[in-house]
C-alpha cells in the first residue's frame, strides 16, 4: 500500500514539474514569434561596383617626336652691282656717227637696269625693262663655266650651263678675277676641273691672296632674305 501511494506522488510531481516547464516555455515562444523578421539589405544599383573595362578594336595611334630642326647658315652677299662701266667706252666714242648712238644707248640702260648678284647660296641676275626679268639659281644647280676676259681682266664675260641645260649669261662683270675666283669656290674641285680653273691669271690672283695683297673671300655682312630659285 505505501509503494502505490510513494508511486502516486512520484507521478503527481513529475505531471506538475512538466506542467510547469510547458507553461514558462510558452512565453519564451509568443516573444520569439513577435520578434520582427530580419531583412537583408540589397542595392541594385551599387555605387562602387567595378566598371568592365573595354577593349578597342582600334589602331594605336603612333605619336611622332618633334622634328627638331635644321640649322640654316644665313644669306650672305658677295658682291651685288651693275655690269662694269667698261663696257660704255666703245659705244660711247662710236656716238659720234648715227649707228653708234643705238649702242651707247643700250650700254646706258644695262648700266641703270642689270644687276648681278653672287651670294653663299645663289647667283642673280635682272636685267630687262626697269630689271623686271629675273633670273636665279643656286650653285648646285651650274655644271659648267665658260669665261672671257676684257679690258686686261677688270671685267669679263661668263656664261653658266645648269643642270637642265639651261644657260646663263652675264657680259661685263666687275672686278673679274675676285667674282671668278669666289665662283669656283662656290662650285667645289669637280667643277674647277672640268672648266680647267685655275688659268694664269686666275693663279696670279690666287698668289695674291696666299699673299695678302688681296683680301679674303669673304661675303660682306648683310644679309638677304630667302628667295626660291627659277
Amino acid at each position: 500500500m505505501r509503494s502505490f501511494v510513494v508511486i502516486s506522488l512520484a507521478t503527481l510531481s513529475g505531471c506538475a514539474a512538466l506542467s510547469f516547464g510547458s507553461v514558462v516555455a510558452r512565453p519564451a515562444v509568443a516573444s520569439a514569434c513577435r520578434s520582427p523578421a530580419v531583412r537583408c539589405a540589397y542595392n541594385p544599383q551599387p555605387s562602387k561596383a567595378r566598371p568592365k573595362k573595354q577593349k578597342s578594336k582600334a589602331p594605336k595611334e603612333k605619336v611622332k617626336a618633334p622634328v627638331a630642326p635644321l640649322a640654316v647658315d644665313p644669306e650672305v652677299t658677295f658682291f651685288e652691282g651693275p655690269p662694269s662701266a667698261t663696257e660704255m667706252v666703245i659705244p660711247g666714242m662710236s656716238v659720234l656717227t648715227v649707228v653708234g648712238i643705238i649702242p651707247f644707248a643700250a650700254s646706258v640702260a644695262r648700266q641703270a637696269w642689270t644687276r648681278y648678284k653672287f651670294t653663299n647660296r645663289r647667283i642673280e641676275v635682272a636685267s630687262g625693262f626697269q630689271g623686271k626679268e629675273v633670273v636665279q639659281a643656286t650653285w648646285r644647280e651650274v655644271v659648267d663655266v665658260k669665261w672671257l676676259r676684257r679690258f686686261g681682266g677688270s671685267a669679263g664675260d661668263l656664261v653658266l650651263t645648269l643642270k637642265d641645260g639651261a644657260k646663263m649669261e652675264m657680259r661685263s662683270v666687275p672686278d673679274f678675277e675676285r667674282n671668278l675666283a669666289y665662283m669656283m669656290k662656290q662650285l667645289g674641285e669637280d667643277v674647277q676641273a672640268d672648266c680647267f680653273y685655275p688659268d694664269g691669271p686666275a693663279k696670279a690672283f690666287q698668289a695674291k691672296l696666299a699673299s695678302g695683297e688681296e683680301p679674303p673671300l669673304t661675303p660682306s655682312t648683310s644679309t638677304t632674305p630667302d628667295q626660291p630659285s627659277e
